[in-house]
């Protein structure tokens, strides 16, 4: 896996081009409320109005659940829509007991669980696609389906040990500075003043001590073997981040489908939602027939 589709996976990806912005004002998400994960983590979440299927949307790595803002309000009209800090994150507990795929998993079927959800699609942005796999595991005969959004362009690609540990140290040693790096390697020049100050806001402003566990609980996931057996239908939206294997992914899944939002990076829901919305809208469509 290269360096630039693991940063990607984690929320902290490499955007080669920008995207033409909303012009929104980012605004907050207020926590209606909060339940017990599998280890006692507090794990803070909103819901809205009933429908089926929900939407469960899970964010990306140094995230929260704000990063749905421009999804909350117009898919509403049409489905329950749900969205949660996974631990470490945003307005939930800190002190998970491992920060691996499988915990960030249960923080999400706890969630759904609670608000006794019988329907769902999952929606992951980044760290959070490996994360809707690991949940629709433990939630059988509920999940539809998983739209992941800009990951699993290329599952079967690879990373050397020496790369991974540079990565992880990096991050020990100076996170600030790391995060910094990477956000301007995220939002390039030109990028909305807005936006790229609430994205560094909410990334660099991530436990630093938190950080380093996440990139080590996701090294320790075998992405390709489970994107291979996850038992619900993957598609996906994608910037342009990272190249597209898609003969390669569908080595592993001939069902797999993705869309790329020509001219947007790592966050297309934010950068040009009213479209992100449309394709996702015909997805869960889709799914909704299979």
């Amino acid at each position: 896996m290269s360096r630039v589709l693991l940063i990607a996976l984690l929320g902290l990806g490499l955007s080669v081009s920008v995207c033409a912005q909303s012009g929104t004002t980012v605004a907050s998400i207020t926590t209606t409320a909060a339940i017990g994960s599998a280890d006692g983590v507090r794990i803070a979440y909103t819901s809205t109005r009933t429908g089926t299927p929900a939407i469960v949307f899970i964010h990306g790595g140094y995230a929260d659940q704000t990063f749905w803002k421009e999804q909350i309000e117009p898919l509403s009209e049409r489905f329950q829509v749900v969205t949660l800090d996974l631990a470490g994150h945003g307005a939930s507990g800190k002190r998970h007991r491992e920060w691996t795929m499988d915990m960030y998993g249960e923080d999400v079927s706890s969630v759904v669980r609670a608000l006794d959800l019988e329907s769902i699609v999952l929606v992951g942005n980044s760290l959070g696609g490996p994360v809707a796999i690991a949940a629709a595991k433990k939630l059988p005969g509920t999940v539809r389906g998983i739209v992941a959004v800009d990951t699993f362009q290329d599952v079967q690609g690879e990373w050397t040990e020496e790369a991974r540990q540079a990565f992880v140290q990096s991050l020990k040693d100076d996170f600030p500075a790391a995060c910094e790096a990477m956000v301007k390697q995220l939002l390039l020049e030109g990028t909305d003043p807005v936006l790229y100050a609430w994205v560094e806001d909410k990334m660099c402003g991530f436990d630093s001590e938190v950080a380093p566990r996440v990139v080590e609980g996701f090294l320790d996931y075998d992405l390709a073997a489970e994107f291979a057996g996850a038992e619900v239908p993957i598609r996906a939206i994608l910037g342009e981040t990272i190249p597209l294997n898609l003969e390669g992914n569908r080595e592993l899944r001939p069902d797999f489908g993705a869309v790329v939002m020509e001219g947007c990076g790592h966050y297309p829901m934010l950068e040009r939602p009213e479209e992100f919305n449309r394709h996702l809208v015909a997805y869960i469509e889709e799914l909704r027939i299979e």
